[in-house]
């Protein structure tokens, strides 16, 4: 049995105690007075749970699964949603079988795929940001069939799926795929306020990066980012670097939907974690400013675009908390507890409770600092800061 004493994140807030782990699992857990506490002893956190992530530590999940979840483990999330750059559907479907079987078999020290995430091929193109616009599909029975595989195949690891709903075609889909037990998240949408209600009704549980790629807030014409501020229904995702997502417009969000439905997001890229300020992935160069990664600007006058962060989950969290955005009580929330309830792991990941993983992060109370990860009870040898 192996246990730690330190201010624990119990239920969205920090108090003093000790936390016992025995077989992976949290079995015990006592609170204490803060007083009892050594000096210096760690803030306790649960490991972060990152719904939507396509790269870290110079890996991606095409390329090197096991290295990316190693990576990501090392910087504080211990649990995630490979995220999948859309394809036609027969070659995505294929990736999807790879990296499902890749998954099977990442070893220790990694981080837990919780299955993957699929952003697009069923988006609106004139909502696709970085994504590329020629690999996107129109939603049909055929072209999710292709993807998924066949029923016997388990669906090939695809846990989420984010499609636009004002698409035609696009309701169908995400009635199947509620029926199939993959979750639909809305985004890259133009949907109005009353499309997303549809799709709400229909079974979506979740909003992809709020207000990234849809269209704003507005008071009078309603659209997919009204909806997911005020329907608890859905779990919505929100990228953290205060640079896809401004200080006021991340403390409305937080303020509508509270820290348990709003999802704090990594979205980076595969040269996140590597301290490069340029990494070449998907046939184009990225350039690095300020936790962002860009498209550089080109000679036909195409200006620089945003295509993803360059950030962990953690890093996220402590800039935010540093900026005086979010409390550390709620950043650290919307990165563990939020993600892992999104998914229906919240008796298993995200919290602190007894019979829960014990996934825990070691951080210095003062500055957030990584000073150990702990996977199933065990810690890793040197973690990312």
């Amino acid at each position: 049995m192996s246990s730690v004493e330190g201010l624990l994140l119990a239920e969205g807030a920090l108090v003093a105690g000790r936390i016992d782990c025995e077989g992976g699992l949290i079995a015990g857990l006592e609170l204490a007075e803060c007083s009892a506490l050594a000096p210096g002893a760690p803030l306790v956190a649960p490991g972060l749970v990152d719904l939507h992530v396509h790269g870290f530590g110079g890996a991606d999940p095409l390329t090197d699964l096991a290295g990316m979840a190693r990576a990501l483990a090392r910087a504080g999330t211990t649990a995630f949603q490979p995220t999948l750059f859309p394809a036609a559907p027969q070659r995505l479907g294929a990736h999807c079988a790879g990296v499902h079987a890749a998954a099977a078999g990442l070893g220790e020290g990694a981080a837990r795929v919780l299955g993957l995430h699929l952003e697009g091929p069923f988006v609106n193109p004139r909502r696709a940001g970085a994504l590329p616009v020629e690999a996107l599909a129109a939603p049909s029975p055929e072209g999710l069939r292709a993807i998924l595989g066949p029923a016997t195949d388990g669906g090939r690891g695809v846990r989420t799926v984010t499609l636009a709903p004002e698409l035609p075609g696009a309701g169908e889909l995400i009635g199947e795929l509620a029926r199939s037990g993959v979750r639909v998240s809305l985004g890259h949408s133009l949907a109005t306020g009353s499309e997303a209600r549809t799709a709400v009704a229909a079974g979506a549980a979740g909003v992809t990066h709020l207000y990234n790629a849809m269209g704003g807030v507005h008071h009078r014409n309603s659209g997919l980012a009204n909806v997911a501020l005020v329907e608890d229904v859905l779990s919505v995702e929100i990228i953290g670097d205060l640079v896809h997502v401004g200080p006021e417009a991340l403390d409305l969000a937080l303020r509508a939907r509270g820290p348990r439905g709003l999802c704090l997001v990594s979205d980076a890229l595969r040269g996140a974690g590597t301290g490069c300020d340029v990494f070449h992935w998907h046939g184009r160069d990225h350039e690095i400013r300020d936790g962002a990664a860009y498209y550089p600007a080109r000679g036909d006058g195409e200006p620089a675009r945003l295509a993803g962060s360059a950030l962990s989950q953690l890093e996220m969290v402590r800039r935010l908390v540093a900026r005086g955005v979010v409390g550390v009580e709620d950043a650290l929330t919307m990165a563990s507890e939020a993600p892992a309830r999104a998914l229906g792991l919240e008796d298993d990941l995200g919290r602190l409770r007894i019979g829960g993983r014990a996934d825990l992060l070691l951080l210095d109370a003062a500055d957030l600092a990584l000073r150990e990860v702990w996977i199933g009870g065990e810690p890793l040898a040197a973690p990312r800061g």
